[in-house]
């Protein structure tokens, strides 16, 4: 008899951590392996928290609270910031669909997807397990991203140890300095979540995305589109790599050749287009703040997120935006020939 309820007690023992198992999934080896199933552990859980997250710049910073409703294949975001307020964005399957409750409108696009870009990541950066740090009273562990190169952006976050969500981003600029945070606060876990909530309200007007950035071109059409040929730079800090040729229309309805380099976290975006723009200087199109150059044609504005550089070819206009030293993004635009 003793022995048949032991037996009894160690089925019961397995069953449960067979399924505590199957909630969190067995324990990473590494803090790689853990952070793999960060990334992916949003996509399994069914949540509703509120979201904190801020903005820091050379000038100002900028701090915004986003409500999450988040079950497998289907996330909702809704805006609590004054100037953003009642803007909901909505990712379902393939589909991001951004609700105007202003003009009840739907404007519907597609996810941009970057295959293997953990895999990239792990070429580039390197991911150590820094400390354990609790965080919204739950168990976490601080991992931190750091580029294998001086000079280049740097990521921490905190994991909950048991649903492996990130409950916590710190990104840091190729400059060191705290750029942007966010942060969960007030999580509901498995919380009764409707379907409409990740559909477009019945009535509302749906507007196709002009420019799909999932889209990937390859040169010779892009080239054909935007009616002058596309141009690669010959220079990319080690570890780029091309993620596509895209194509951008300004709110001037400009074509631009959109070429977009990535290395896992950071990215660098060239735009390509011809000089004149209607929107240029007037707050339209790409015409973003004041030039400090006093009529150079390479001028670096810094006040936008991480750096850019716009420079004039003849009739073209070359618009490098990245993460990057300026001397980079400078070599990178003296290499586009």
């Amino acid at each position: 008899m003793m022995r048949a309820t032991l037996l009894i007690s160690m089925a019961a023992m397995a069953l449960v951590v067979s399924a505590a198992s199957d909630n969190v999934g067995p324990t990473p080896a590494s803090p790689a392996e853990r952070l793999r199933a960060a990334q992916s552990a949003e996509e399994r859980l069914t949540l509703r928290a509120t979201l904190n997250t801020a903005t820091f710049s050379r000038q100002a910073s900028v701090s915004s609270q986003v409500v999450v409703c988040r079950k497998p294949g289907c996330c909702r975001w809704e805006y609590q910031a004054p100037a953003l307020k009642g803007l909901v964005m909505i990712e379902k399957g393939d589909a991001v669909i951004r609700l105007d409750p202003a003009q009840k409108t739907a404007s519907v696009g597609c996810a941009r997807r970057e295959a293997g870009a953990f895999d990239l990541l792990l070429k580039n950066y390197t991911v150590t397990a820094e400390r354990a740090d609790p965080i919204i009273g739950r168990a976490a562990d601080v991992l931190v991203i750091k580029h294998r190169e001086a000079g280049r952006p740097a990521k921490k976050v905190w994991v909950d140890r048991a649903t492996n969500l990130i409950l916590r981003t710190e990104y840091y600029d190729c400059d060191g300095r705290l750029a942007t945070l966010t942060f969960y606060t007030d999580i509901e876990w498995n919380p009764p979540l409707a379907d409409s909530l990740f559909e477009v309200p019945d009535g509302w007007k749906k507007v196709a995305v002009g420019d799909d950035p999932s889209k990937h071109w390859d040169q010779e059409s892009l080239s054909k589109e935007v009616a002058f040929t596309v141009r690669e730079p010959a220079y990319l800090p080690a570890g780029f790599a091309l993620d596509g040729f895209h194509l951008y229309h300004c709110r001037c309805s400009v074509a631009s050749a959109h070429l977009r380099y990535v290395d896992g976290l950071n990215s660098v975006s060239v735009f390509e287009r011809f000089a004149q723009c209607p929107g240029r200087g007037r707050g339209r199109g790409f015409g973003w703040g004041k030039g400090r150059g006093g009529g150079r044609n390479c001028e670096l504005l810094a006040n936008q997120p991480g750096r850019m550089l716009v420079r004039q070819a003849g009739d073209l206009s070359f618009i490098l935006i990245g993460d990057l030293p300026e001397a980079e993004l400078t070599r990178i635009a003296d290499s586009i020939k």
